[in-house]
């Protein structure tokens, strides 16, 4: 029988069912399946670490993503003093080589360890990251939809959301290598230009609240119409909006007092951080509670898997074929 010959509802259903499939084919059309692990389950389960257990149906576990050039390890025992104050247990990840490998590779131990403290804690957790750490929870969140149920907050702090132009055009070339994740880092890099050409910056059901310093020595521009760690659709957040003349730097804004209202508010309200609920003296003290810029030259105890930083490659790592798909 030929096609004209069916009825026209019949046909009308065929069309439809035919341009439905069309649809589910296409790439990225519907939302994408999680990519799998290519880092083998003993490194990932290696990498994680919860000084303080996790109890079942207990209080809300927080994840800390450190950033470029140190350990998990070491940013937990540069924020414990802070992170204390929320009374919650806090997990970590050990990124390889101080994080300074491909951000691709190190996302997956930081999806493990989502996966892993939902499991333990049977409920939802919160993060926060640092810098680079900032960038890895966007790309986990955004690559392994199925995150975004297990996550009611991402707090990024100073974070190379859409790099950093103070990594000048040419200083990573062949002839000047660089480690792999500063390469990714650069503002125009093909990891960058890639992740944002997803149409969400701030993938929900998560709540999103990014904080930055105007003086951030490491990662800029942070003034104008495109700030690079401010995220469309989350609640952003300048230091100097706060309290205006405040001089902080890169690491050390992850220890400001204002830094400080943001993790409480975004933790401890639906929805991500508000200015309007700060504390009124915010601007009185520089650090948290507890904190000093000493805390910043904590160094803990390397693990066996820990290296210096990831060896200097002379090009930009390929970018990975699930991240070139449009994920809704």
């Amino acid at each position: 029988m030929r096609t004209t010959d069916l009825p026209r509802a019949r046909m009308g259903r065929l069309a439809l069912t035919a341009c439905v499939a069309a649809m589910a084919l296409a790439p990225g059309a519907a939302q994408a399946a999680d990519p799998p692990l290519s880092v083998s389950k003993a490194r990932l389960a290696a990498s994680f670490h919860c000084p303080q257990p996790i109890v079942r149906g207990g209080e809300q576990p927080i994840m800390v993503v450190t950033g470029t050039g140190y350990t998990g390890a070491e940013a937990y025992a540069i924020g414990q003093v802070v992170l204390g104050n929320f009374g919650r247990p806090v997990c970590y990840v050990d990124f390889p080589y101080r994080t300074t490998g491909d951000v691709q590779v190190s996302a997956e131990y930081l999806v493990n360890g989502i996966r892993r403290m939902s499991t333990l804690s049977g409920q939802k957790i919160a993060m926060l990251g640092v810098s680079q750490g900032g960038l890895l929870m966007r790309w986990a969140l955004t690559y392994w939809p199925s995150l975004r149920k297990k996550v009611t907050d991402a707090v990024s702090i100073a974070g190379t959301q859409h790099g950093t132009n103070l990594i000048k055009k040419g200083a990573c070339s062949m002839t000047s290598p660089c480690t792999p994740a500063t390469w990714q880092q650069a503002a125009g890099s093909n990891l960058l230009t890639t992740l944002n050409r997803q149409p969400d910056e701030s993938p929900g059901p998560t709540d999103w609240t990014t904080v930055r310093s105007a003086t951030d020595e490491t990662v800029q521009p942070q003034l104008g119409k495109h700030p690079t760690s401010s995220l469309k659709g989350a609640s952003n957040i300048l230091i100097q909006d706060i309290c205006p003349g405040r001089k902080v730097g890169h690491i050390p804004s992850a220890l400001d007092s204002v830094t400080y209202e943001a993790l409480v508010d975004a933790f401890t309200h639906k929805g991500p951080a508000k200015v309007s609920r700060f504390a009124k003296d915010v601007c009185d003290h520089l650090n948290a509670p507890g904190a000093g810029r000493r805390n910043i030259g904590v160094r803990a105890a390397e693990g066996p898997d820990v290296q210096t930083e990831a060896p200097k490659v002379g090009r930009e790592p390929a970018v990975r074929k699930y991240a070139r798909k449009i994920v809704t």
